[in-house]
């Protein structure tokens, strides 16, 4: 008997133990998670906003020297990120929407107009990896940057297979071969950006 309440001691020590330790490295951890994923995400806006003077993979310190003198954070019902360029503004804020698995985070940056996409990243998502993960490749993000935003609030840009899509002014970019699930995600996502979104943006900015 006192061997069996041995065990069940020693097992509920040792058990107390590796708890109390997990839950240190995870506090001990939590503020270095907190700061990266923080910087993960001043990186995507110095992305979508186009400011790394052509450097693909800014330092850390880049990031942050651009971040805090190039980006004003403006806080209300939607967090709006502004940044000013020859005069005039661009704006950019998160939408999120659902994608084949889950749902998807992105950042959206629109001209103060409201009339271009200025840029896109994806923030988080669950797509498929090597068909509606390819939302991550700059190929497909790059095709957003300066694209005319329709007045057809069904599909402010379209997300199309087959078709020409060269021009920055048809409103239309190249779906993702073999995840049309997630193409039509993304259009519907960047129709929420425009019609729900945006206009809350333009009230909080102005």
């Amino acid at each position: 008997m006192n061997e069996k309440l041995y065990s069940v001691f020693f097992a509920f020590i040792l058990t107390t133990v590796f708890v109390l330790c997990l839950a240190g490295i995870n506090a001990l951890a939590s503020g270095t998670i907190e700061r990266n994923e923080r910087l993960e995400f001043q990186r995507s806006l110095i992305y979508v906003f186009e400011l790394s003077d052509g450097a693909d993979f800014p330092s850390d310190g880049e990031v942050q020297e651009l971040y805090s003198s190039r980006i004003k954070e403006v806080e209300g019902e939607q967090t709006v990120y502004v940044v000013e360029k020859d005069g005039t503004r661009e704006f950019a804020f998160t939408v999120q929407s659902a994608g084949l698995w889950g749902t998807i985070t992105a950042l959206v940056a629109v001209d103060e107009s409201g009339s271009r996409i200025t840029g896109i990243d994806f923030v988080s998502h669950s797509e498929t990896p090597g068909l509606g993960g390819r939302i991550d490749e700059e190929s497909f993000k790059e095709q957003f940057r300066g694209e005319l935003i329709s007045s057809d609030s069904s599909a402010r840009v379209a997300v199309v297979s087959g078709q020409d899509t060269a021009s920055r002014d048809d409103s239309k970019v190249d779906a993702i071969t073999g995840a049309t699930r997630t193409s039509e995600s993304i259009q519907a996502l960047l129709n929420k950006a425009v019609n729900a979104v945006f206009p809350v943006v333009l009230e909080v900015v102005d």
